[in-house]
């Protein structure tokens, strides 16, 4: 994978198709961009593929985030304006999906469409009074996890957030060895982002100012709060498609590839991207 130098750092990066209109995926907080490799292919029939690490993530060298949303945001800008990859599609899954949007906000003439998989806004549940018990809920069991990363219990705090966001119990146990070593890898990084004030929703009057063509994706075996949390995206965006996953949950470009692949590419062929 080359490598290109932005903003003091070397952020790792792959292009993968040759036809068809650029696109971003942008990884969450507990991976690198290899979780994307189950969908590259598919997608890259009809798009040319861009997927990268995010600073301090896999290949890409580490660097202070004084605000981890603002920090990355200005990152994947820098990216796209190095390597001339714009206007573009950006994909993004979990908090890759809140860098997304704030892309979007603050450089709309790069951005085609969003595609955003279940981006944890836990800031907008405090808002109405029936989810706000679903806030505590959240914000006291972040605090506990952030405790646990700062006393050093990487791999317990893993657990637990893989457990937030999984509906069956288990779910750690089931995980391959691989995977549990890589998210208690990047535990800290997971804690610098929820500890971020920008994670926790949208930039006032951001939704309404973003016109691109939005598709909010959800699992539909992921938790709940993550349904109610799209359908408030959904109620302020100005161009929003919300679409239910069956049989998967919070991961489908790992879970249900070639679902997730199709869904993103019916969206996009209505943005006249071709497919072979």
């Amino acid at each position: 994978m080359p490598t290109v130098d932005v903003r003091g750092i070397q952020l790792h990066y792959d292009q993968n198709g040759t036809r068809g209109d650029p696109a971003v995926l942008i990884h969450g907080s507990l991976v690198d961009s290899s979780t994307w490799s189950r969908v590259v292919p598919g997608l890259a029939r009809g798009l040319t593929v861009l997927t990268y690490d995010r600073r301090g993530f896999g290949g890409s060298t580490p660097g202070p985030r004084a605000s981890p949303v603002a920090t990355d945001t200005e990152d994947l800008i820098a990216l796209l304006e190095a390597t001339d990859f714009y206007p573009v599609h950006l994909v993004g899954h979990s908090y890759g999906a809140v860098v997304a949007l704030r892309v979007a906000s603050e450089r709309p003439e790069f951005v085609r469409s969003l595609s955003l998989h279940e981006p944890p806004f836990f800031g907008l549940l405090a808002d109405r009074p029936e989810t706000a018990s679903l806030w505590e809920m959240f914000r006291s069991g972040a605090a506990q996890i952030i405790e646990q990363v700062h006393r050093g219990d990487r791999e317990g705090a893993a657990r637990n957030v893989v457990e937030v966001f999984s509906t069956t119990p288990g779910a750690w146990d089931r995980l391959p060895e691989s995977a549990r070593r890589s998210f208690a890898g990047y535990i800290d990084r997971w804690a610098e982002e929820y500890e971020d004030p920008d994670f926790l929703r949208p930039r006032p009057g951001s939704l309404r100012e973003t016109l691109v063509p939005t598709l909010l994706t959800v699992g539909a075996e992921s938790p709940r709060f993550l349904r109610t949390i799209e359908d408030r995206l959904a109620s302020e965006l100005a161009n929003p498609t919300i679409r239910e996953i069956p049989k998967t949950g919070h991961a489908p470009h790992v879970t249900s590839p070639a679902e997730y692949v199709g869904l993103l590419l019916t969206f996009l062929l209505e943005r006249n991207v071709p497919v072979a």
